[in-house]
């Protein structure tokens, strides 16, 4: 008989004892406990981080990271990877300010373009991972570099400025206390949670993430799956690079690139399995809070910038781990090895 490894065991145990919905469940509240404990720290080492003004300015800086984020959530439970979404938003910024701001295209019209631009990255992304069978690590770190040149070559490396009001509105406008860029983060999760949670779409995304083929045999088609997901994930970008250019009143090329960790590391400390099949929106939400509120709360206690991307690269590693360990697929002994008797 086979002999098991002590993780697998480890495992085996786990999955037998803890119902997949139930340790799912667990999984997005503990987030949301430890969200809660971070919000509690900073707000006895600071009297100014829990003032109405600074939530509302935790949430606004939450925004764009949060859509960039929701996009990879989407890729990534799919059981792909998309490494370009950054750089998609910059080229989506810059096409608005060169076809709005220096040829004059009406507003609403300019913003339909560009959300094509982030469909038709994400379809360039399914078509070479799915149709030419490259690895979408690959093919989104190629898209990644494409784009950015791209966003370069459309501006000459320059900065185009001068949005018009019905513009800058989505990035720096207000209903009540509440910055627009607020309303476009909890309407993309909403819509998101409930496709997932609800519609049949939801079911096959997991279902693709979990076992591609599965999901063959149980007659569903992964291409289409992947490909609808990737281009949410482009939309999203551009969506995010449209909220972006607004807010700055301007675009340029290399806007937003400091969002890849930010929007890697709130996925990954929301629970979304880098191999696929798991994940919850509500899971990246509490996620993107977590990291902006770290960003928030270190720069409020004077803490050097520099250190904030030290902070956010370490509790990536963390979450990961913790994640692997609570799953079974890695025992501590791997980590810390302890020395045999007589060794």
């Amino acid at each position: 008989m086979e002999e098991i490894a002590p993780g697998e065991q480890a495992a085996v145990r786990i999955r037998t004892i803890v119902p997949r919905d139930l340790r799912r469940y667990l999984q997005t509240t503990s987030i949301f406990v430890a969200l809660a404990l971070l919000w509690v720290v900073l707000s006895f080492s600071s009297p100014y981080f829990f003032t109405t003004s600074n939530v509302l300015n935790i949430l606004l800086q939450s925004s764009v990271v949060g859509i960039l984020a929701a996009g990879f959530t989407l890729v990534l439970i799919s059981g792909e990877i998309d490494l370009s979404f950054t750089s998609v938003s910059a080229l989506a910024g810059v096409v608005a300010a060169v076809i709005i701001v220096q040829d004059g295209v009406p507003v609403v019209l300019g913003i339909v373009l560009v959300l094509g631009v982030g469909a038709a990255a994400g379809l360039v992304n399914a078509y070479m991972t799915m149709i030419a069978g490259i690895p979408s690590f690959i093919v989104t770190l190629a898209m990644l570099g494409i784009a950015q040149g791209l966003a370069f070559v459309l501006t000459g490396a320059q900065t185009i400025q001068g949005f018009p009001y019905a513009y800058t509105v989505l990035g720096q406008g207000k209903v009540g206390r509440i910055p627009v860029p607020v309303f476009f983060l909890i309407g993309v999760y909403l819509v998101l949670h409930y496709v997932l949670s609800h519609r049949p779409f939801g079911v096959d995304v997991y279902a693709v993430g979990g076992s591609r083929r599965a999901a063959t045999l149980a007659g569903l088609r992964p291409g289409r799956v992947v490909t609808i997901a990737f281009v949410i994930s482009g939309v999203l970008a551009a969506i995010a690079g449209i909220i972006l250019s607004a807010q700055l009143d301007a675009g340029q090329g290399n806007f937003g690139q400091t969002n890849l960790l930010d929007a890697i590391a709130a996925v990954v400390i929301g629970g979304s399995s880098l191999n696929g099949g798991s994940g919850t929106f509500f899971g990246t939400a509490a996620g993107v809070l977590m990291i902006a509120s770290i960003n928030n709360g270190l720069v409020i206690l004077g803490v050097s910038p520099f250190w904030v991307q030290v902070v956010v690269g370490l509790i990536i590693l963390a979450a990961v781990m913790t994640d692997r360990l609570a799953k079974g697929e890695l025992d501590v002994r791997q980590l810390v090895p302890i020395p045999r008797r007589g060794s």
